[in-house]
């Protein structure tokens, strides 16, 4: 008997949040003198939204079941740990930003394709759906303006004032934390 699941695509489109909340981790002491690579981290994140959306917008069906289930997640690591020639700095991240996109979008991921069947109920317009739920919907508001917050607190905490200091703080070099109110920096 074939397990059939509905979802109605593009009720959870959170760009912005997608990404801060990741981000935001890195900022726990004991996980930021890890020298965590974010811009691996930030690309996991949104690498489900990268593929499905521009598919779902171009026509060409939907993307979510490609993207945003657990073999995705699975073959997508496995390519990214091998191509990295097994740098875990760079895999491991990777896949902590696919984990915290899928658990973002839960209960609207179809995490078991193609193993059980999920029916999506397709929009017209996603990208006119979005801009419509960020300004009438205000948990949609409030999230994304959250994530916006979160990216400033980080720039302001960490002093990103450049954009070498900004790659440097994605790559996860030169990572400064403090600890008894001494600095100390880690060097990559």
């Amino acid at each position: 008997m074939a397990i059939l699941i509905k979802h109605y695509e593009g009720n959870k489109i959170y760009p912005i949040f997608h990404a801060a909340l990741p981000l935001v981790f890195t900022e726990i002491p004991q996980i930021k003198k890890l020298k965590i690579n974010r811009l691996s981290l930030l690309i996991g994140s949104l690498l489900p939204d990268i593929i499905d959306k521009p598919l779902f917008l171009l026509g060409l069906g939907n993307g979510r079941f490609l993207s945003h289930n657990l073999l995705f997640m699975t073959i997508s690591f496995l390519i990214v740990y091998f191509s990295s020639k097994r740098n875990k700095n760079i895999s491991f991240p990777f896949l902590a930003g696919l984990i915290f996109h899928l658990i973002l979008d839960i209960p609207y991921v179809p995490l078991f394709y193609p193993f059980i069947s999920y029916e999506f109920h397709y929009l017209e317009e996603p990208l006119l759906y979005w801009l419509r739920k960020l300004w009438t919907d205000p948990f949609v508001f409030i999230t994304e303006i959250t994530g916006l917050l979160i990216m400033l607190f980080i720039l302001i905490k960490n002093k990103l004032y450049h954009k070498k200091e900004i790659s440097d703080y994605l790559r996860g070099v030169n990572q400064t934390f403090t600890k008894s109110s001494k600095e100390i920096e880690i060097d990559a």
